[in-house]
């Protein structure tokens, strides 16, 4: 299989202001706030993940002190920048501080390393409230009883006002309660209305067929009841999931039992105008002991089971689901250190399902194709290297960038589904002038015109495109609907570093390995009469790593195990001014 490198690429217009307020699941943080407890282990700390053109991006971050376990949300402003995030326990802001009032939103936790309970929080934006957002969290308790264990027995919101404390925010309204019952363990999720404003929250009543039923408008959180629907489910470990366009909803089940038929999956039809579930499926998971995650893919098609030694699909649009399972991922044994068996799975803002492992390690595998049938999903095993160990934690997020049903008896607020264009790109490492092309553009497009910049258009979704020169290139994605049209052009560099100019070469210098995995190695046939510096930037020209070295040193070494593998040029440069640039390969 061919590894493709992603790289981030600057828009060349302003995006319209309805973009920007749907930005709030652009940065992810997650892993173990370890880097001051353990200073001589650089992999503990906290991952940065982050979406900002389209691309994924990793860095750490060793000054948060949070601790993440099962329970995680955060959030994002307008432009996708961090602002807030929680663990279960307390909440943090920009500053990796304690929010006002945003200490002790749960009690339990002995050694306050993040709460265990799978989706324990989701956070939305307030409607009608600007800057303020609502985090609903829940708490749980342990019942003797082998076919309870953990449950969940209460459900409340707080309220985060983002214009408090010079923008660091403030919890206005702490740990409001809305139900007090045995719930399901976790498996907090909200969707968004079809009038395109408001939001629904849906948690089920522990071992019962019902589910209460959350609605949130300008005028506050409301809890409107139960709803009962299908038969009483079996409950275990697992995670509940809308799909991205809102019509289903799902829920897997891993019984904490022993027998053959210990995991269930429960899919549901979901009404946006009236909150409501129908038409319950029951889906025997038998074959997947453990099922522990689930995720949809963007086009709500293709369910995935994360089951420690299997990542199953399931075809939602067919009568029977459960004849429709296919394995498109078996563990392979990879230890990171320890066995990275597949944990949880969640759906990013680039389009690809990230599934994270069972035990501490920095690995996320990737399903690269989602909305692809079977092995055509593309699964990759390890997949993405991370800089610092995670396990167990999945960000929980809705689907912010769901829009109204058009059409609809509930589409009353005038808020139609104008499209906007986003996309992303990735080089091929095999062939560097030929690029794919991916679109993940939202507000229903019917219609993708691509101008790749050297005279040539597509109007294929996805398009490959093959350049015949290296050079910048302005690569621009128009999409339409009967509504209207939006367009997001991008720089492409190609066979050069932007902002910098053309290498001088010099035959003296050698680089290898290379494909090199962890390390670089720098060789001049003559030492330097000046000190060297090392850069590493990526295929936009962004620098990744730099590193000098002093003069009279004839080999140099250059740490690039945190790399995501793909292409990168690498730049021997002295004080003169002279340089060599060095086009490298990562592989794992």
């Amino acid at each position: 299989m061919k590894r493709a490198v992603l790289f981030c690429l600057l828009a060349a217009q302003m995006l319209p202001p309805f973009l920007h307020a749907q930005r709030h699941d652009f940065t992810l943080v997650f892993g173990y706030a370890g880097g001051n407890e353990s200073p001589n282990d650089d992999t503990y700390g906290i991952n940065v993940m982050t979406f900002g053109d389209g691309n994924v991006k990793l860095s750490d971050n060793q000054t948060i002190g949070m601790h993440f376990n099962d329970t995680h949300t955060s959030m994002s402003d307008s432009a996708g920048n961090l602002i807030f995030y929680y663990n279960g326990l307390y909440v943090e802001n920009a500053a990796y501080q304690i929010m006002e009032n945003g200490d002790s939103l749960n009690e339990y936790d002995a050694d306050n390393f993040g709460y265990g309970m799978p989706q324990g929080a989701v956070a939305i934006p307030y409607p009608g409230h600007s800057d303020q957002y609502i985090l609903f969290h829940g708490t749980d308790d342990y019942f003797s009883n082998p076919q309870w264990s953990f449950q969940g027995i209460g459900l409340f919101y707080s309220v985060i006002d983002m214009k408090q404390n010079n923008g660091l925010g403030s919890v206005v309204e702490r740990k409001k309660t809305l139900v007090i019952d045995t719930l399901t363990y976790g498996k907090l999720m909200a969707v968004r209305h079809a009038n395109g404003r408001d939001w629904w929250l849906i948690v089920g009543e522990s071992h019962t067929n019902r589910f209460y039923t959350v609605f949130i408008d300008p005028n506050g959180v409301h809890l409107l009841g139960t709803q009962a629907i299908g038969i009483r489910r079996k409950e275990g470990y697992g995670h509940a999931y809308f799909s991205p366009d809102g019509t289903k909803y799902a829920i897997c089940e891993g019984i904490d039992s022993n027998g053959p038929n210990w995991s269930y999956l429960y899919v549901y039809d979901f009404d946006r105008c009236t909150g409501q579930l129908s038409h319950q499926k029951e889906v025997h998971l038998w074959q997947d002991v453990g099922v522990l995650g689930i995720a949809i893919s963007p086009n709500s098609r293709y369910l995935y089971c994360a089951a420690l030694d299997n990542l199953v699909q399931y075809d939602l649009s067919v009568s029977y689901i459960e004849n429709s399972r296919t394995i498109v991922g078996v563990y392979d044994g990879w230890q990171d250190p320890f066995p990275a068996k597949f944990d949880k799975a969640f759906l990013a803002p680039d389009g690809k399902i990230y599934v994270v492992t069972s035990s501490g390690s920095r690995t996320l595998y990737v399903i690269n194709d989602p909305d692809e049938p079977g092995l055509s999903c593309n699964f990759e095993q390890p997949g993405l290297r991370l800089p610092c160990r995670t396990a167990n934690t999945a960000p929980n997020f809705p689907n912010y960038r769901l829009g109204p049903l058009d059409g609809s008896s509930c589409d009353t607020l005038g808020l139609d589904n104008h499209p906007v264009a986003w996309w992303r790109s990735a080089q091929d490492t095999l062939a560097a002038l030929k690029v794919a092309f991916h679109d993940l553009s939202y507000y229903e497009p019917t219609g993708w015109l691509w101008d790749f910049g050297d005279g040539k258009k597509s109007t294929e979704r996805h398009p490959m495109h093959s350049y015949d020169t290296a050079g910048v290139y302005q690569a621009c994605l128009t999409v339409s609907n009967v509504m209207s049209s939006n367009t997001l052009c991008r720089k492409l560099y190609l066979g050069v570093i932007s902002g910098v100019e053309n290498p001088v070469p010099e035959k003296s210098i050698r680089v290898f390995p290379n494909p090199a995995t962890d390390y670089l190695s720098i060789e001049s046939a003559d030492a330097p009469a000046q000190p060297m510096r090392l850069r590493c930037y990526d295929t936009q020209g962004r620098l990744m790593q730099e590193q000098a070295h002093p003069r009279d040193v004839r080999s140099y070494t250059m740490d690039v195990s945190g790399l995501p593998v793909g292409y990168y040029l690498l730049e021997i440069g002295l004080d003169d001014g002279s340089r060599v640039v060095e086009k490298v390969v990562i592989v794992r």
